[in-house]
């Protein structure tokens, strides 16, 4: 297993944490929903964000990590001269276009989420809440599963 590998199973690891704790936090109905969000909603984001960065180091099959990983496919060192990027980069810079990945990429506001009014049926969100936290890292961790078995086998 390569370093960048390491790294991206530790930040995942500890994205793990952060929604376990997110989780009780939210069971425990002691702070409003909103104040949950704000405070473990960035955190989780960045710890997926990181481990993905660093999966994509490791498909490129990067052997000197920088200090911090990239968080978008297009972010990464160039390769020497004569290599290829790996063509599972190439597909994750495509599934950066859309879907749960882009829900993962997409900035989270500073503040507390706006509370929908009343009397509405169907809210349109795009805040990084626990159900789409959990989502991106359901997909991260079978997507570094899927990649890691390709880098192994290669």
């Amino acid at each position: 297993m390569s370093q960048a590998q390491s790294f991206a199973n530790h930040c995942m690891y500890m994205a793990s944490v952060v929604l376990e704790s997110w989780h009780r936090a939210i069971a425990e109905e002691g702070k409003p929903i909103s104040v949950l969000t704000a405070s473990f909603g960035p955190a989780v984001r960045l710890h997926l964000l990181d481990a993905y960065g660093w999966q994509l180091l490791a498909c490129n099959r990067v052997s000197s990590t920088p200090t911090k990983p990239p968080h978008r496919a297009v972010d990464v060192p160039p390769l020497a001269n004569g290599i290829a990027q790996s063509p599972e980069v190439t597909e994750m810079a495509m599934l950066e276009q859309s879907g749960w990945l882009a829900d993962l990429q997409r900035e989270i506001p500073p503040g507390l989420t706006p509370q929908a009014a009343s009397g509405f049926i169907a809210v349109s969100s795009n805040v990084f809440d626990f159900d789409t936290a959990r989502h991106c890292f359901a997909e991260l961790e079978s997507l570094m599963a899927r990649v890691a078995d390709a880098i192994d086998e290669s």
